[in-house]
């Protein structure tokens, strides 16, 4: 099996079943212990505050491009996308070292840190995090899972029994990209629905790092 059908069809299977997904190997340039890193990591905060503010929170729109610690009112539970609401605030994607080649299988670990807020205004389900994705291009998702047990650097937090608004969980998924593919940003993805206006595959809601000042003119 090739490694870009290997991603392609483990990307989907992940996304709707969040769970992580063994397929057969492909052929890397491994490092010698058995792990796969080939990014240096760069610097990411793990969680944010979250305040929420008094209100009502619309969801934000398909298509929305935030900057990393922006946050994001989505569903709570993608496959009830029309039901309750979440905030997601997505602080970074980072290279990851000292993930087993056993869980890349060939490909290039990255980690997405994630805080999530309940808006809940009575004790609810906390929130789950199908349908955010790594991507390259701000359109199409990585293969995004929980990480394994003991991935140092990224620790899965299963949500919370009950949560209520203003509780907040800070989680780690594991991207996995292509050999010789970045992923720099990273997006929200879930469609759900038969309804055009949660259509989030179609335009996913994208959180980057944010662009430079221009420089001043002289």
């Amino acid at each position: 099996m090739r490694c870009d059908r290997w991603f392609r069809r483990a990307a989907i299977l992940s996304a709707c079943a969040g769970l992580a997904v063994t397929l057969g190997a492909c052929s890397s340039a491994d490092d010698p212990d058995g792990t796969t890193a080939r990014h240096d990591p760069t610097p990411v905060p793990m969680s944010a505050s979250v305040t929420v503010a008094p209100g009502a929170h619309p969801r934000t729109d398909p298509g929305t491009t935030l900057d990393f610690g922006e946050t994001a009112t989505l569903p709570a539970q993608a496959f009830t996308a029309g039901g309750a609401l979440a905030q997601f605030t997505v602080t970074g994607i980072t290279p990851a070292r000292d993930v087993p080649d056993t869980v890349t299988h060939g490909g290039e670990p990255y980690f997405v840190y994630v805080t999530v807020t309940s808006l809940a205004s009575h004790a609810s389900p906390g929130p789950g995090v199908v349908g955010l994705a790594g991507s390259a291009d701000g359109r199409a998702p990585a293969l995004t899972i929980s990480p394994t047990v003991g991935v140092p650097g990224c620790t899965a937090t299963t949500p919370p029994a009950t949560m209520r608004r203003g509780e907040s969980y800070a989680t780690c998924l594991l991207a996995i990209a292509e050999t010789g593919q970045d992923l720099p940003q990273v997006i929200y993805w879930a469609d759900t629905t038969g309804d055009d206006a949660l259509d989030y595959q179609r335009a996913p809601v994208v959180w980057r790092a944010p662009t430079p000042p221009a420089p001043p003119t002289s």
